[in-house]
């Protein structure tokens, strides 16, 4: 585990933010969850009191070819940039890697599927200031956004 300590001006005592075998970050003595997600101009936290999984793109045109040959034929209908969220989204929930995980989800009809049955978690889609993001969490949250 790679471990960081924080400290801010008039805290008592620093944060430790540790990384889990996959790279995840989490605050060990903390009563809350995050994940982190960045892409071109916007970087965000999504911060709960459960667990979390938080990701974005830059919704831009771009060459899907090589990426569709990885996809489910149903798949290649769906909104790209949903589909990409959901995954990253739910291995930044699991705190897993994303070369074990990825192959095996499929994402159809806004859900998520592994082996043919829908993951017990909820997916909830965002647009903002030209990008998607994606919340995965255990149940449906209330969402503010706040811009710093």
């Amino acid at each position: 585990m790679i471990r960081t300590a924080l400290r801010l001006s008039g805290m008592q005592a620093p944060i430790e933010i540790v990384r889990n075998a996959h790279g995840k970050p989490f605050c060990p003595n903390c009563i809350f969850h995050f994940s982190l997600t960045h892409t071109e101009g916007l970087t965000a936290i999504a911060v709960g009191n459960r667990e979390v999984g938080f990701d974005a793109e830059r919704i831009k045109e771009r060459n899907f070819d090589a990426i569709k040959s990885r996809l489910t034929p149903a798949e290649r209908e769906e909104n790209f940039f949903k589909l990409w969220t959901a995954k990253e989204s739910y291995v930044k929930y699991r705190g897993e890697s994303l070369a074990t995980l990825l192959p095996t989800l499929i994402y159809e009809k806004g859900a998520l599927h592994v082996g043919g049955a829908p993951l017990n978690i909820v997916l909830q889609h965002f647009e903002l200031e030209g990008c998607t993001l994606c919340l995965c969490t255990k149940t449906e949250e209330n969402v503010t956004f706040v811009k710093i």
